[in-house]
């Protein structure tokens, strides 16, 4: 888990509280559209969880982005 709290897992934490905020959607609207806890949201935006790309993508969509967007806002 060295990548956990890094500099680029940090980005992508950075890049999906971002996105979650310009979707106007909560923490816990989130959960609820991905069908997921309200802690499973929570850890990942702590950075306590690190999230699969089939997660991220799936984060992507419900956030109304194409993930490849967002992992270039990431590399900026």
């Amino acid at each position: 888990m060295k990548h956990l709290r890094s500099a680029k897992h940090r980005a992508l934490i950075a890049v999906i509280v971002k996105a979650r905020r310009a979707a106007g959607l909560t923490q816990r609207q989130l959960a609820d559209k991905l069908k997921r806890s309200n802690s499973f949201v929570w850890k990942i935006e702590a950075g306590e969880r690190q999230i699969n790309t089939l997660e991220f993508i799936e984060i992507a969509r419900i956030l109304g982005f194409k993930a490849s967007t967002l992992l270039t806002e990431i590399d900026e």
